[in-house]
């Protein structure tokens, strides 16, 4: 009573001298705090997609993983990657898209979704190139025009907020956050969220640029000065192989890397055509072009005035396709596959021209030199030699082959069944069939021995509370750091960590006595205790995920079984938590 009236006199004094009172004041320190809550929360989301984004050097993953879990984190129901061309129109990228369900199948921004803005086109990507975010609430009260609220009911748009992805000072696209379903009042924290990913994308879009630039360079190295070397050590392969589809590999890879190509494919007429028609079977190719692999050709143009010249030894040479004297019909050829200058070899099986040695430019015109096209043809020479011997010698061995290959792979297969038969799924740990052989093991190791063996069996504290509050994807991710603490202070290799089941973990200790048995249990709370893992339970009261633990040492005989150290430890464990949880109790000696 007397404090309520202590307080009402300090709100009427407060507002007679026109300050705040001590309620607003409350109310003011209790917003700050929760925006410092949800502002830690943000950190630590941004954090883990951060993290995710710098595993993978693909850009397909990395995009992919930053938009589910953009989505996720800010509970809308899409989020989609915006690319600009050259001319400032663009596309959505359909493998850069997330959806949730139930607007996946709704006709999508994605597959490859051209949306040609003449505003931005006119602008040169209008706010966007002043790295401004675009915010709306709801597109029916902005006053947008009618053309333009078609297009965004077209895709049942009805809010939405966009940033822009630089890629250094370049503007590279927009990621845009959709709300299909209903209005949206987008938060700043949202919009800052949303912004942060972006930049992080556009770090990674530069950084797979750079790793591309570094293989470009890396391919220049190669000098004309090497190319005998390079020669010699193929043609040795070459004569080596016994299987075409290592020769050919081979042969394309190292043309590649020697005359440092943008492309090097191997083509092969199909034998009843007479010269019309063949496909691409093996192909060396940069990241920039096109793949024309498994590519099938219909060219009559070929077959009447290039098929004989080429059956007669000729060496076909273009620094610039448009300034050949090409027909159309094969100038149209070479503009599908994207190439602008070439070196063709014939390829020879016996007397019959088998296909095409093709060395591609893509990205320009090129001056072949002289060194360049010797090395071409003293290849294909060899190429023809092997390609006969090779069929022979393939053809005597394709049985045998084939049945060493399939031994391979099922013993491959067997091994790798029998280490996931043993790992568990989500933490990588051992699994409770894991924990139960080898437990058997060391008791009847001990049992002959006469030593010590200790067993740990603990708990997380409260988790059904946290898969309840937190969801089970961060449920997942506390039972892997759990693990992970745990593993960390398990130093010899005979100890063993397993998830027991749910949230329950055990450590088996062989030659562990009861005093290095609570020493490795203190130091397992300890490591837990210090990931600090935030759990907060429905009274509000914040805290940290703890672990309750059991602790039990027996020296294995012929009277005792190792049951009987499980159900001691388990039943230190209850102890533990009817104690109040957060500590570890030991049974003693059994």
């Amino acid at each position: 009573m007397l404090h309520n009236i202590t307080k009402i006199s300090a709100d009427l004094l407060c507002k007679l001298l026109r300050q705040p009172s001590v309620s607003d004041l409350i109310a003011q320190l209790h917003e700050k705090n929760i925006q410092i809550q949800q502002l830690e929360e943000q950190e630590r989301a941004l954090y883990r997609v951060i993290s995710k984004i710098r595993a993978s050097l693909e850009l397909e993953t990395i995009f992919r993983t930053a938009t589910k879990e953009t989505c996720k984190l800010l509970r809308v129901e899409r989020i989609a990657v915006y690319r600009f061309h050259n001319n400032w129109g663009g596309e959505f990228v359909n493998d850069f898209e997330f959806a949730e369900p139930g607007w996946d199948d709704v006709e999508t921004l994605g597959k490859n979704t051209l949306w040609n803005d003449s505003y931005l086109q006119e602008h040169q990507g209008g706010r966007y190139r002043n790295n401004e975010t675009l915010v709306v609430s709801d597109v029916y009260s902005i006053g947008l025009s009618q053309c333009h609220l078609e297009i965004l009911e077209q895709f049942h748009i009805r809010a939405y907020a966009t940033a822009p992805i630089f890629v250094g000072k370049k503007l590279w696209g927009v990621l845009a956050a959709y709300q299909h379903s209903q209005p949206h009042e987008w938060k700043k924290l949202e919009i800052q969220f949303l912004s942060q990913i972006a930049t992080q994308l556009g770090f990674a879009v530069k950084q797979a640029e750079f790793l591309a630039q570094a293989e470009q360079k890396a391919a220049e190295l190669h000098t004309a000065n090497q190319q005998q070397e390079i020669l010699f050590n193929l043609v040795a392969e070459i004569r080596e192989s016994l299987n075409l589809d290592t020769l050919f590999k081979t042969t394309v890879r190292e043309v590649r890397k020697a005359l440092r190509a943008d492309r090097v494919v191997i083509f092969r007429f199909d034998p009843k055509s007479n010269y019309i028609s063949g496909e691409f079977v093996s192909e060396n190719v940069l990241p920039d072009c096109d793949s024309v692999i498994g590519i099938k050709v219909k060219d009559h143009c070929f077959s009447e005035k290039y098929a004989v010249p080429y059956h007669q030894g000729r060496i076909q040479v273009f620094s610039n396709i448009y300034q050949a004297g090409l027909q159309d019909c094969h100038l149209q050829l070479l503009e599908q596959f994207q190439i602008k200058a070439q070196i063709v070899v014939p390829l020879m099986k016996g007397k019959t021209l088998w296909g095409l040695l093709c060395v591609h430019q893509c990205t320009g015109s090129r001056e072949w030199n002289m060194f360049e096209i010797k090395f071409i043809r003293q290849l294909a020479a060899q190429f023809n030699v092997a390609l006969e011997h090779s069929e022979l010698l393939e053809q005597s061995h394709f049985h045998a082959n084939q049945l060493a290959q399939a031994n391979h792979a099922l013993e491959l297969a067997n091994s790798k069944l029998e280490k996931l038969s043993k790992l568990d799924g989500l933490t990588k740990i051992a699994n409770r069939r894991c924990f139960d052989e080898f437990l058997e093991k060391e008791w009847n190791r001990l049992k002959r021995s006469g030593n010590y063996l200790s067993l740990i069996l603990f708990d997380i504290d409260y988790f059904k509370d946290y898969n309840d509050y937190y969801g089970h994807i961060a449920g997942d991710e506390c039972l892997i750091q759990v693990a992970r603490a745990a593993q960390i202070v398990l130093k010899r290799p005979t100890d063993l960590l397993a998830r027991y089941g749910g949230e329950e973990f055990i450590v088996l200790l062989p030659n562990t006595n009861e005093s290095g048995a609570i020493k490795v249990t203190s130091l397992i709370h300890q490591s837990i205790e210090k990931l600090k893992i935030s759990h907060t339970k429905k009274n509000n009261s914040q805290y940290f995920v703890t672990v309750s633990l059991g602790v039990a040492t027996q020296i294995p005989t012929a009277k005792s079984s190792a049951q009987e150290l499980v159900d001691a430890a388990d039943k230190a464990l209850y102890k533990a938590k009817e104690q109040g949880r957060n500590r570890w109790v030991c049974a003693g000696k059994i």
